[in-house]
């Protein structure tokens, strides 16, 4: 399936599509590599990870990269898109910006103004960390969607870069902004700390040869490892574990630590994915459509 360029797929097309592509007979190891390839992600970036846990502090990094590529990126322009996504707060959005600066992921741009006018630039390690993250997803998507390589191979330029942040971070905003209710267990984990890495993590744990679990499938859990990996208490991972158990995802059976992922989780995370890759799909067909304008093509 290929976004040709400058197509714009609108929602009632994302529905029509998402069939074929939960079909897909390549979307297990699509599933699989995003699953890994956010876990190792996650441990091979500590300094991010300590201070951005949860999908909304992450979102927010990838706006405040959008805004670099559109404008500028302010304290100002960042507080009024985090309360747009209504994923986090605006006051959240202003604790991320310093927290971004001290672990040195932004830096102040000099003489261009003050408070909450002044703008910030990303440094090149957060460039570098995102263009990782991205490369991620776009090499899962493209094992479902056609017409990505292309990009990918070009991630590297900066303007090839930063002309997919721009398109990402509108794509980002408008489905944070507007999430889908058959995904309303997964869309709260999202917003807790370390949900969606402790849920991966034990997807991962269960994962086959060739798939990425069957409809149904027994896994250990230990709650104390998974507290201790992702740094926070055990009480919380029970909660996260409990709320997947009433989400009809997980159930608890009778030998101590021993888990059943359920076919509901398998659906919910089919239609997760393939709802990520057709989004990417549409990014990069706008992305490859404006470098082709602006090289005059």
């Amino acid at each position: 399936m290929d976004f040709e360029y400058g197509t714009s797929v609108d929602e009632g097309e994302i529905e029509t599509l998402l069939p074929s592509i939960r079909a897909n007979p390549a979307m297990d190891a699509a599933m699989r590599a995003s699953v890994g390839g956010a876990l190792a992600y996650f441990h091979e970036n500590p300094v991010l990870h300590r201070n951005v846990r949860d999908v909304g502090r992450l979102i927010l990094c990838f706006v405040a990269l959008y805004l670099d590529a559109t404008g500028g990126l302010t304290h100002r322009r960042l507080r009024a898109l985090s309360g747009q996504t209504g994923v986090i707060s605006a006051g959240t959005a202003t604790a991320v910006l310093f927290r971004m600066r001290a672990i040195g992921y932004v830096d102040r741009e000099e003489g261009s103004g003050t408070g909450v006018q002044r703008r910030y630039v990303p440094t090149p390690e957060m460039v570098e960390t995102f263009r990782r993250r991205l490369r991620i997803e776009l090499g899962s998507a493209a094992l479902v969607v056609d017409g990505l390589n292309g990009v990918l191979a070009r991630l590297d330029e900066p303007e090839v870069f930063r002309t997919l942040v721009a398109v990402l971070g509108q794509e980002v905003i408008h489905a944070a902004s507007n999430p889908r209710a058959d995904l309303d267990p997964i869309n709260k984990l999202s917003v807790r700390t370390a949900g969606i890495l402790i849920l991966w993590d034990i997807i991962q744990s269960a994962a086959q040869p060739g798939a990425l679990f069957a409809s149904e499938a027994e896994v250990e859990i230990s709650v104390a490892a998974l507290a201790k990996r992702y740094q926070v208490s055990r009480s919380h991972v029970l909660s996260i574990l409990r709320d997947l158990s009433e989400a009809g995802y997980l159930e608890r059976l009778s030998r101590d630590g021993l888990w059943l992922l359920k076919p509901q989780l398998r659906e919910a995370l089919l239609t997760f994915f393939a709802i990520i890759y057709l989004g990417v799909g549409r990014v990069v067909g706008e992305a490859k459509a404006r470098l082709s304008e602006a090289a005059g093509d």
